[in-house]
C-alpha cells in the first residue's frame, strides 16, 4: 500500500489546506499526474503524484486544513490486490486523519477552467447540470454573488500574514548573508556638484539626498513594498 502524504510546498510552509481533489477511489496514476489542489495561504497550488498505482482511498476531504506530511490518499501499487473488505490496511494502523471517501465532484472542463482563472473555488458550488455537475454558469454566478468576493480580501490578508511570519522565524532563526552590487554614480555627482555651484553653503546637497529621492520613487511605484505588518493587519 502506498502512502500519498501533503509534500511541503514551500520553505516555510507548515500546513496546508486541500481545495479539491482531481482523483477519486478507483482512478489509476501514473508519475508526474495532478492529483489536488491544496492552498499554501500564499497560493492555491496543484500538487503532483511521484508513485504509479491505483487510488484505493482518500484520507482528506477538501477543506480540511493538515500538517505537511499527513497521509491524504492510500493507493494500491501496481499488481497489489486491495485488502478484504473490513481489514485495515498497514498504513492505517497509524494516527492518521481519516475520512470515509466520498464521490467526486462532478465539474466541466470549461467551469474547471473558468473557476481557475476567477479564483473561485468549485467545493461548496451546487451544480445544476446533468446528475448535479457544475457547469460553467455555475461558476459565472458564484463568481458574481457578493459572498464569492469577499474571500479575495481574506485571502490577501492571510496571504500577508504567512509571509510576515516567515520572514520574522527566517531573521531570528537561519544564518543570513548579504548580497551588494556597486552603482555607478558619476552622472549623479556631476549633477550634484553642478547643483551645488549655484547654492550657497548653507543649502548644498548631500548625496544622501538623491538616494532618499531613489527610495521615494521606488515608494510610489511599488507601493506594496512600502508597509508592515503588525497586529494582525498590512
Amino acid at each position: 500500500m502506498i502512502e500519498f502524504k501533503l509534500p511541503s510546498l514551500g520553505a516555510d510552509m507548515d500546513q496546508g489546506k486541500l481545495l479539491e481533489w482531481k482523483i477519486g477511489a478507483g482512478d489509476r496514476v501514473k508519475r508526474g499526474d495532478i492529483v489536488a489542489v491544496v492552498d499554501t495561504t500564499k497560493a492555491a497550488v496543484e500538487v503532483e503524484i511521484w508513485d504509479e498505482g491505483v487510488v484505493h482511498e482518500i484520507l482528506v476531504q477538501p477543506g480540511e486544513t493538515i500538517p505537511v506530511g499527513t497521509v491524504m490518499a492510500l493507493l494500491l501499487a501496481p499488481g497489489e490486490s486491495a485488502p478484504p473488505p473490513g481489514a485495515k490496511p498497514a498504513a492505517a494502523a497509524r494516527p492518521k486523519v481519516a475520512a470515509a471517501p466520498t464521490a467526486r465532484q462532478r465539474v466541466s472542463p470549461a467551469a474547471r477552467k473558468r473557476a481557475a482563472e476567477l479564483g473561485v473555488a468549485l467545493e461548496g458550488i451546487a451544480g445544476t447540470g446533468p446528475e448535479g455537475s457544475v457547469t460553467l454558469q455555475d461558476v459565472e454566478r458564484a463568481a458574481a454573488a457578493p459572498a464569492a468576493k469577499a474571500p479575495a480580501a481574506d485571502r490577501a490578508t492571510e496571504m500577508r500574514r504567512a509571509i510576515a511570519a516567515a520572514m520574522s522565524r527566517s531573521k531570528r532563526e537561519i544564518p543570513h548573508y548579504y548580497l551588494s552590487e556597486t552603482v555607478p554614480l558619476a552622472a549623479a555627482l556631476a549633477w550634484l556638484q553642478r547643483q551645488n555651484a549655484e547654492r550657497p553653503v548653507t543649502e548644498r546637497l548631500l548625496i544622501a539626498a538623491l538616494y532618499l529621492k531613489a527610495v521615494a520613487l521606488a515608494c510610489g511605484k511599488y507601493p506594496e513594498m512600502n508597509g508592515h505588518f503588525r497586529e494582525g493587519a498590512f
